[in-house]
């Protein structure tokens, strides 16, 4: 299929996406109901999706200093397990704490958890599981959707770090950040340089940051759009884009669930925003990855993607001159410095990354301080999706991983 087909179908799946939720809202937007029920409420959660194999999980609520109430998920170590340094789980874009165990028995976060760590799974807000706050209407409230990347890593990870370091009565945290994960890690210590030292190691798996040269054509059709009429859009009270249950994300679940159109669906669906990879991910894995995402997110946050793509720097959100005068006090958004995370840092990426490229993560692993590795994986083909939900992710990439854990999972005494 020519490449201009696809970009034209994935164009309309996304302004679909936008106009179903633009007429919904509208029509119920002073019933304080969620705009459209949600169809996929059978399926199973973070917890269920552990019990089915055989781990015990725990939800927990955590409350940022800005009123969002973010949902975690925590699979604490067995009994017989010594005690090690906690690990805090960041999913990527549009994703949710489910992307660790989608791909069955040995997803990231099975395999971490027979390892004996104590895994605590964070949800940013905006996905489905942290729609929720203090005092705003996430369907009433446009203030509730006024966030991206740059909210997150200033308030949402901060809080996640300190719920886990206060639940588990530790002085550090090992941080393993996956695309958007590992790049509201890099504002965080830009922002809040004091949680430096509240991390013994990181972890990034095909980690964000500046993502100029960005390959997905589909990804950057889409964030262009959005960037151009986010204004328009927020004004007409949409908000919201790509969450759990709206069209796109309920179409291609219950695609993908058709044994006769998985393999093309999901295949194809992925491919639209990746690079293809025959049989890295399953049908099977394929079928749970898009029964939890798209999760959701702000218009806002996604439209930051669409100025980034377009600039060789890592900055924060381009509201224009004008009020970029009266947040930043001037006209043009600061930029992040990445150099100010100084943990000891192990990078993990692919060759044939499409959204995460091999030129930006590089630039990224130029201003770190204190990289012990940056381990491109050998496969010409590994990809982005593959980084988090390959079934090869045993070998390529947990072997590497353990090594560095096992130098830093240790209690220290002081």
């Amino acid at each position: 299929m020519n490449w201009r087909i696809l970009n034209g179908l994935v164009f309309l799946l996304f302004i679909s996406d936008a106009l179903a939720s633009l007429n919904v809202i509208n029509a119920v937007s002073n019933l304080g109901v969620r705009p459209i029920q949600n169809t996929l409420a059978h399926l199973k959660d973070f917890v269920e999706i552990a019990a089915e194999n055989g781990y015990f999980a725990e939800a927990h609520e955590v409350v940022t200093e800005d009123g969002y109430i973010l949902k975690m998920f925590r699979i604490p170590p067995r009994n017989n397990c010594t005690k090690k340094v906690p690990i805090l789980l960041m999913h990527g874009f549009l994703q949710g704490a489910e992307c660790f165990l989608d791909a069955g028995p040995e997803a990231p976060g099975f395999l971490l958890a027979q390892e004996c760590y104590d895994l605590w799974f964070g949800n940013v807000r905006g996905n489905y599981h942290s729609r929720r706050h203090k005092t705003l209407n996430p369907d009433k409230d446009l203030k509730f959707w006024q966030f991206s990347v740059d909210e997150i890593g200033k308030y949402d990870v901060p809080a996640m770090v300190d719920y886990v370091l206060d639940a588990t009565a530790m002085k550090q945290l090992i941080y393993l950040g996956y695309s958007q994960g590992g790049l509201t890690f890099f504002v965080m210590n830009s922002e809040r340089p004091e949680y430096v030292n509240k991390i013994k190691l990181f972890l990034g798996l095909a980690p964000g940051s500046r993502v100029y040269h960005t390959r997905s054509k589909p990804v950057r059709v889409a964030a262009n759009l959005v960037n151009s009429l986010r204004i328009p859009l927020e004004a007409a009270g949409v908000w919201e884009i790509l969450s759990q249950g709206f069209p796109i994300q309920g179409a291609l679940s219950t695609l993908c669930t058709i044994e006769l159109l998985s393999a093309v669906v999901c295949g194809l669906g992925k491919t639209f925003v990746d690079s293809s990879h025959p049989g890295s991910v399953t049908p099977e894995t394929q079928k749970r990855l898009f029964q939890h995402a798209p999760a959701g997110s702000s218009v806002q946050n996604f439209a930051w993607y669409g100025q980034a793509l377009n600039s060789l720097k890592f900055s924060k959100f381009d509201f224009g001159r004008v009020k970029n005068l009266q947040v930043y006090g001037k006209s043009t958004p600061p930029e992040y410095d990445i150099g100010a995370s100084k943990s000891p840092a192990v990078i993990f990426h692919g060759k044939d990354d499409r959204l995460v490229d091999t030129k930006d993560v590089g630039w990224a692993v130029e201003q770190l301080a204190n990289v012990l590795e940056f381990h491109v994986v050998d496969d010409p083909l590994w990809n982005h999706s593959d980084t988090c939900y390959s079934q090869s992710w045993k070998d390529v990439i947990f072997g590497t991983m353990k090594k560095y854990l096992n130098q830093y999972d240790q209690i220290d005494d002081n």
